[in-house]
């Protein structure tokens, strides 16, 4: 009976009601039960929480440390590491095979990098007065390595795998070692690194730069979570990342902290460091020695605590007396806002399409209404929609019947008219026919604006015998083809129009043989089409003109030219397009570019 009193209230009521009840018990109970429990529990939860944090944030850097040991320990086995080693290490061939040898080494350690591209920086090998290295442009040159740090480490532990901070000012760190491999007379058996030489020119040094972005990465994120201060320190105890500042512990420089921080061995604890308490965890990266070192504010707790004992007294003192007022403003501003909404739905039953709600507030009810007028715009804006494509809809269906030219019925004709050449012993006119289907074919390709490299090498071809014949021979052409190519994606009808703008402009008011050539072949990732010819050509600044424009719709040397330009930028990008070479002489070339992997 009261619950069904209770509901049928108004909701003004309701509300009103339920704020006072929960205030009174929810303040009443926090005021008795916070003050005593709150520290102890706060306490205990975030360190234990900050403790499984550290424990996976170790483990997970541990993980991934330990896999790029092994991957750099494995290298002194690797058989091909070991075979391009010896073939430095040998001073023998010409610059070609230097240059090979080069490219070996850095896609060998290029490899290796982008297997680890989320830690490792680069990679660079040290030996015999050479460097080589994973990067296209090596950042040192071996008498500039002579004097870093990295060497005098490396000589002073050889045979050892460091784990350095050398340059703690860098972005990286690193993984380093000097070492030699032992081999018999002949040269031929490489049975393992040697140990004995203490001459520092018998040893070549590896190193592996890893990125501090990889652990700041890790700690980062839990640090601005928990309020916390993260360190990595090496084995010296020296800063190798820091995320969040030490001032809140001292007055004194973060130098000074470190020092107290150093004298906690791993574990738990809860102590003072300078001024303030902190709690303190520390964990052993065992693979490198080093130390994950959390620190947490204890007197956030505390204040905590105390803060929450003091407000919830007061809450509960003024929290009766002020309740209504607030509980009657709040049920004012959520009531009066869903009656306005509620009368502009009414409108819309009574046919009003455009009646439009405008809100007081900012909040959830105003979304809804601002929604609400979105939705009837967009629901006049689609009966007005409709209505104009019932107005254009017979008139598409009259175009769509006169653009209705089956393909089948022109290649039958061709066909027809290439048979009765033959029977009449006109083979000009038969293999003239038989180009023009075959153009026709490849323009249409089946619909698709992309095609292979050798059909547009194809299509291209066919063009050119059907406009040889048109002509009486007045030009000659050379096609040469990359096979490794050819089955390759491009857009269509990117070579015909520009064979055809070598003939309109090229070839018109010339005396002498035509001769139009095509190569397309691979350069690095891509696909490269030359087209030459040795027409009449060209100005310089027209040439300069063309390269500059991206206009497509220069009328001088025709819309064909700057649609390939606009297409080829549609499906590859800004960098790849057409380019008139400015350098030649004589006729034109025009270099166009499109990616390998399209």
């Amino acid at each position: 009976m009261f619950e069904k009193s209770f509901l049928n209230t108004s909701l003004k009521m309701r509300m009103t009601l339920l704020y006072t009840l929960f205030a009174v018990v929810l303040v009443g109970g926090i005021t008795y039960y916070a003050y005593y429990f709150t520290v102890d529990l706060l306490k205990e939860k975030e360190m234990s929480i900050l403790s499984d944090s550290l424990e996976y944030l170790e483990k997970d850097i541990s993980v991934r440390l330990e896999s790029i040991n092994e991957e750099y320990i494995n290298i002194f086995d690797d058989d091909i590491f070991m075979e391009l080693y010896m073939e430095s290490a040998s001073g023998t061939g010409d610059l070609t095979e230097q240059v090979a040898l080069n490219s070996e080494f850095q896609n060998y350690f290029l490899d290796m990098k982008m297997r680890n591209n989320d830690l490792v920086e680069s990679i660079y090998l040290f030996t015999n007065e050479k460097v080589f290295s994973s990067e296209y442009r090596p950042e040192f040159e071996f008498s500039e390595f002579v004097e870093t740090p990295y060497y005098d480490v490396c000589m002073e532990n050889k045979n050892r795998i460091i784990y350095g901070n050398l340059e703690p000012d860098e972005d990286y760190f690193s993984i380093v070692r000097a070492f030699y491999y032992t081999q018999n007379v002949e040269n031929t058996v490489y049975p393992g690194v040697g140990y004995l030489s203490e001459d520092n020119a018998d040893y070549s040094t590896l190193i592996f730069f890893l990125k501090k972005e990889y652990l700041l990465k890790q700690i980062k994120d839990e640090a601005e979570k928990r309020q916390t201060s993260i360190l990595i320190l090496d084995e010296n105890g020296d800063v190798i990342v820091q995320e969040g500042d030490l001032d809140w512990l001292s007055e004194k420089n973060g130098e000074d902290i470190i020092e107290e921080i150093k004298k906690y061995t791993p574990g738990e604890f809860e102590g003072e460091l300078i001024k303030g308490r902190a709690g303190i965890n520390v964990r052993t990266i065992d693979v490198v020695d080093w130390s994950i070192v959390y620190l947490y504010d204890m007197n956030i707790l505390y204040r905590q605590a105390g803060q929450i004992r003091n407000v919830a007294l007061i809450i509960f003192a003024i929290s009766v007396v002020i309740v209504f007022m607030i509980a009657s403003f709040i049920s004012g501003t959520v009531v009066k806002p869903i009656r306005a909404l509620a009368k502009s739905m009414d409108e819309v039953v009574d046919n009003h399409m455009e009646v439009a709600f405008v809100p007081r507030y900012n909040d959830e009810i105003a979304y809804l209404g601002r929604r609400f007028s979105v939705m009837m715009q967009k629901i006049a804006e689609l009966m007005a929609e409709v209505k104009h494509i019932e107005e254009q809809k017979r008139v598409e269906e009259l175009k769509a019947l006169q653009a209705q030219i089956n393909p089948h019925f022109l290649y039958n004709t061709l066909d027809m008219v290439y048979w009765l050449s033959k029977m009449e012993g006109n083979d000009n006119v038969a293999n003239l026919v038989a180009d023009l289907a075959d153009f026709f074919r490849l323009s249409l390709n089946k619909g698709e604006d992309i095609t292979s490299v050798k059909k547009e090498v194809e299509h291209v071809k066919k063009y050119l015998e059907i406009q040889r014949v048109r002509m009486d021979e007045k030009f000659d052409y050379e096609i040469s083809l990359d096979e490794s190519v050819s089955e390759n994606r491009v857009p269509k009808l990117i070579l015909q129009p520009l064979a055809e703008n070598a003939l309109i402009h090229g070839f018109e008011n010339i005396t002498y043989q035509g001769k139009i050539k095509i190569e397309v072949s691979r350069k690095g990732d891509d696909i490269v089409f030359y087209v030459t010819d040795n027409g009449c050509g060209m100005s310089k600044e027209t040439l300069e003109q063309l390269n500059r424009t991206h206009d497509t719709s220069d009328k001088s040397y025709g819309y064909a030219i700057g649609n390939v330009k606009a297409r080829i930028r549609l499906y590859a990008g800004e960098e790849y397009g057409m380019q008139f070479d400015t350098e030649v002489t004589s006729g034109t070339r025009v270099r166009v570019s499109f990616p390998l992997g399209f």
